[in-house]
């Protein structure tokens, strides 16, 4: 099984910075996808341009192999690529398999098709018939995910968890503290009174997990 390590980038960065990595030799993969964007320039007629976008922005994924090497590059002041990062968390460099990311595979899969549908359409009308329903699909998908997602939470704001005074642990679930790691002081069950350097936060149990060391 491939393992893949994540680079981060800025949104606008995704693609070129897949594309000069893949140049350069690396193998690397980002999920995108092709739309059409319509251009009107001055008088001239409209004009009908297909672009690639990233389906995950900010992401690139490297095979593992490739990264003491990438990292190199990365360091290198005087190397032309876009701008990115390795992702760390906790510490660590996480690896990510292939199963994990199948699904972004499969909807890369899935927007081609889309795109495939879209351009043996006879006729305009048929493609936009086809585009829409496609834009209904995708919103319909994301209502399903958001829904999920807030049962999820509600599943795990219903959890008792309680540390031991002294356990080191790690913050989940909170954009602004993500993977940082403290010392618990005290715990009920509902929240722990955390320790990070000099100063105490008071976080929700089901936001904190056991630290793992790197």
């Amino acid at each position: 099984m491939t393992r893949w390590c994540i680079l981060r980038t800025s949104g606008g960065q995704t693609l070129p910075l897949a594309a000069w990595l893949r140049e350069a030799g690396f193998d690397v993969w980002t999920p995108a996808r092709e739309i059409r964007k319509v251009v009107r320039r001055g008088t001239r007629a409209e004009q009908r341009l297909e672009i690639a976008i990233p389906i995950l922005p900010t992401f690139v994924f490297a095979q593992e192999r490739d990264l003491a090497p990438i990292a190199d590059v990365m360091d290198d002041e005087n190397s032309l690529h876009p701008a990115f990062s390795i992702f760390r968390y906790s510490g660590r460099i996480p690896l990510v398999g292939d199963r994990e990311i199948a699904g972004l595979r499969q909807e890369e899969k899935g927007k081609a098709a889309e795109m495939q549908e879209i351009r043996d359409a006879e006729t305009h009308e048929e493609a936009e018939r086809i585009r829409i329903a496609a834009i209904k699909s995708e919103a319909a998908r994301h209502r399903a995910l958001r829904a999920m997602e807030r049962a999820r939470l509600a599943d795990l704001r219903a959890q008792r968890r309680a540390f031991v005074p002294g356990a080191e642990v790690n913050v989940a679930e909170m954009p602004a503290m993500k993977g940082a790691a403290g010392v618990v002081e005290s715990s009920d069950g509902v929240f722990a009174w955390v320790r990070f350097g000099t100063q105490s936060w008071k976080i929700e149990g089901w936001r904190l997990s056991p630290h793992e060391s790197a």
